[in-house]
């Protein structure tokens, strides 16, 4: 049986480990709350957005280079993660989704080339790690990123997508679901097809009664079937079109940072709760050794008691 020292020093060790956990919980906690704000208060600008190109790209599917299909499988993955741990399985479920995407993507019989842009130090290292090609890599983006942050990505990937060098843009990040529940997800993001619009949109829309809202904005949209364009089709789309892959990628930067924070609110609490239960089985372990050491003591002491 461990000694009365060696059990109060693991319970001061907890205890500071505790009061640690529990300040990165509050930390955490007031991040994802800011976080979640400007991701949810930013998909109500993007829903109207997709719904109008989903539209656009209906009628003229042919009118912008974002809008057409390619036939070579040429790729550019943007794959956002974060620079630190302590946030639960995040980590471990994109590392699995980014491993499953290279291998289905590698397969294909047309499949030539795969680089990534790796945001985040665990995107690069779990790059490195399995020997890919990364062609650019960025630190992950501040607890409140700003559109001004995502500017570079989306220079590389429009000017790369719109030289040829790459036929398809694709986004890996993890999706805020809930504060329990985070979802790594895989996009296209060019070119826009009308099959990835819908996708979008939907992922757009609110978890919660999702069915309801995408009724509702299936309605609203079919209220609305003629658009006047001034001053035509061509320059309102040769507008829109990058205002809307800066919109996409600043989505998924968000996402990103709301699903850190709050696995990490969660990695935190869970941690916090555990030093909490450790301390209360040490505590009686501690009165039990305590008693047992009494009662040895008193037992002696009646020996020799009787002795003399």
């Amino acid at each position: 049986m461990a000694s009365l020292r060696e059990i109060r020093r693991k319970m001061r060790a907890i205890r500071a480990t505790r009061q640690v956990t529990k300040a990165m919980e509050l930390v955490a906690a007031s991040k994802m709350r800011r976080a979640t704000q400007s991701a949810v208060t930013l998909r109500h600008y993007a829903l109207s957005a997709w719904n109008l190109l989903e539209h656009i790209a209906d009628v003229h599917p042919d009118i912008h280079p974002y809008l057409m299909k390619r036939s070579g499988e040429k790729t550019l993955a943007l794959l956002f993660m974060s620079d630190r741990g302590l946030c639960g399985s995040l980590n471990a479920l994109m590392f699995r989704t980014v491993l499953k995407y290279i291998k289905e993507v590698t397969s294909l019989p047309s499949f030539e080339t795969l680089h990534f842009v790796a945001v985040g130090k665990k995107a690069q290292q779990i790059l490195a790690r399995n020997h890919q090609t990364v062609i650019a890599a960025f630190s992950a983006l501040s607890n409140h990123p700003t559109f001004r942050d995502v500017l570079p990505m989306t220079t590389i990937a429009t000017e790369s997508f719109l030289q040829g060098t790459y036929d398809h843009i694709v986004l890996i990040y993890p999706d805020f679901v809930s504060a329990l529940v985070q979802e790594p997800v895989v996009k296209v993001l060019l070119p826009f097809s009308k099959t990835d619009l819908k996708e979008m949109i939907g992922s757009l829309l609110p978890r919660k009664r999702g069915s309801e809202q995408r009724a509702a904005s299936s309605s609203q949209q079919a209220a609305v079937n003629e658009y006047l364009f001034e001053p035509s089709p061509e320059d309102i789309v040769r507008t829109i079109l990058p205002q809307l892959t800066e919109i996409q990628l600043y989505q998924a930067v968000l996402e990103a940072a709301a699903s850190e924070h709050s696995a990490r609110m969660v990695a935190m609490h869970n941690a916090t709760d555990n030093a909490s239960d450790f301390l209360s089985d040490l505590t009686l372990t501690f009165n039990q050794t305590r008693q047992a050491n009494i009662t040895a003591e008193l037992a002696e002491l009646s020996a020799s008691s009787a002795a003399l």
